[in-house]
């Protein structure tokens, strides 16, 4: 399979986000930079409701791989909500036989979602458990009108359906 540029194929207007990125922080100078973040995803129709975004912002960012900030995951989530968009219309539009909607979802998952996992493991520490990855791309992926997207809920499903298995001390990702 063919290596994707995902910041290529799906770009999002980084310089137009960053601007206003700006001006959120300029009206909000003694915040932290969390509830910053917080309020520029909210700003941009990202998650449920400010507490889930800032707790999910909260409890990433000790994960984060060094050089990487607290800005470049929210930048992923909005990548990850239009890119939630684009295959949204592909399946509208998409023919396979016998009207067979989840063939179409597994063939949009099995054509993306192994990249986009290799994509976003370089944002998050090596270390970081599979359940957390699996509770991420839940909170990205999902559509935040329909539910709440609160992290400790989210990541209490995942931890014994998503484990994490070691070849010795070598984490493997699954």
């Amino acid at each position: 399979m063919e290596e994707i540029d995902f910041e290529e194929l799906y770009k999002i207007e980084k310089d137009k986000l960053m601007r206003y990125y700006e001006r959120i922080k300029n009206q909000f100078k003694f915040s932290d930079p969390i509830k910053i973040v917080s309020k520029f995803l909210i700003n941009q129709s990202i998650g449920s409701n400010f507490t889930d975004v800032h707790e999910t912002l909260l409890y990433f960012y000790d994960k984060l791989a060094e050089g990487k900030e607290i800005l470049d995951l929210a930048f992923e989530w909005i990548r990850a909500q239009k890119i939630r968009l684009e295959y949204k219309k592909y399946l509208i539009r998409a023919q396979y036989p016998n009207d067979s909607l989840s063939l179409a979802v597994d063939d949009c998952l099995f054509k993306f979602f192994l990249q986009y996992d290799n994509f976003m493991r370089n944002l998050l520490k090596n270390d970081v458990r599979e359940h957390n990855f699996s509770a991420l791309y839940e909170i990205f992926f999902s559509p935040y009108e329909s539910k709440s997207l609160n992290i400790k809920d989210i990541l209490e499903r995942h931890i014994d359906n998503v484990p994490t298995h070691f070849q010795g001390i070598e984490k493997i990702n699954t």
